[in-house]
């Protein structure tokens, strides 16, 4: 091989190399997106003996089989509640338990491809409003149950997912979101290394690509800040904790700034990501549970 010639390869060789780096990378990175590790709690269903749920299946909408458990409670209006990214509806106990003690009927489920629920990849909020909104499908069928009566509670992801359902079914008549994302892009970028391990730079446009290619779901367009004000004259009401460094609170500003009336939003002052109902239980349930009373009264 001539000098020359080898002048030339040495530099494709190294964009070769880079690229396929790159790739690799991302795939790994997109894996680990759309298929998250099981999450564990530091308790069961056990834990709270006063819930009964009759756990049961839900055909959504994108055709997909959704576990979920119903708590009967002693009222009519019932409250849908969602889980973050990466979790399951075990994670949802504790607010079930105080909603539940409180009357509500509850329903928790788990979103595709978590826990007993199918689906073969998590999509990051593109494709969840929908078994959500087929949860919505399930309460409102159900003898018992006020269909004029729905609230939707969710954490993280769920809060995210709870905004863009509520923005597209007016069935669900209020909307509590603890802690969840104004845009998708900005809080991959923002919370990329706490949930996938990899540097943001350059490896979260790369990993949003490749995993949209996997999905075929369009994750990037995933905006509640965008649809957050069809939710009105329906009340939303907006918890973060102001030391969330996962998904940081301006998030919450962006949504709570793009809604219109009636809103609230509540800035608690300590506590990490979705810490709000452990840094200030007591405070947190019953914000929750006078907005839920307010706005599905009897």
């Amino acid at each position: 091989m001539s000098s020359r010639k080898r002048i030339l390869w040495f530099p494709l060789a190294a964009v070769v190399l880079t690229v396929s780096v790159l790739a690799g990378v991302g795939w790994i990175g997109s894996e680990r997106a759309i298929h998250p590790k099981p999450a564990h709690y530091r308790w069961e269903l056990a834990s709270f003996p006063d819930l009964h749920p009759q756990n049961i299946q839900i055909q959504s909408r994108t055709g997909i089989r959704i576990a979920a458990s119903f708590f009967p409670g002693t009222r009519q209006p019932v409250i849908v509640l969602s889980h973050g990214y990466g979790d399951n509806r075990t994670q949802m106990l504790p607010w079930a338990e105080f909603l539940h003690r409180h009357g509500y009927n509850v329903l928790t489920y788990d979103m595709r491809d978590r826990g007993g629920s199918g689906g073969n990849a998590v999509t990051l909020g593109a494709l969840e409003p929908m078994d959500l909104i087929s949860a919505v499908d399930y309460v409102a069928s159900r003898p018992g149950v006020d269909r004029n009566r729905i609230g939707a509670l969710g954490l993280s992801l769920g809060g995210a997912v709870s905004i863009l359902s509520a923005a597209r079914d007016s069935r669900i008549r209020a909307v509590v979101d603890d802690s969840g994302f104004s845009d998708a892009p900005r809080v991959i970028s923002s919370s990329f290394e706490h949930f996938i391990g990899l540097p943001a730079f350059p490896f979260a446009p790369i990993t949003v690509a490749i995993s949209e290619v996997r999905t075929g779901q369009d994750i990037s367009s995933v905006r509640p800040v965008d649809v957050i004000a069809r939710i009105s004259p329906r009340p939303v009401l907006i918890l973060h904790c102001q030391e969330d460094q996962v998904v940081p609170p301006g998030n919450s500003e962006r949504n709570f700034q793009a809604a219109r009336e009636p809103k609230e939003i509540w800035r608690i002052p300590t506590g990490g990501h979705i810490a709000g109902h452990t840094v200030a239980r007591e405070e947190y349930e019953r914000r929750v549970t006078e907005f839920f009373d307010r706005a599905l009264g009897e």
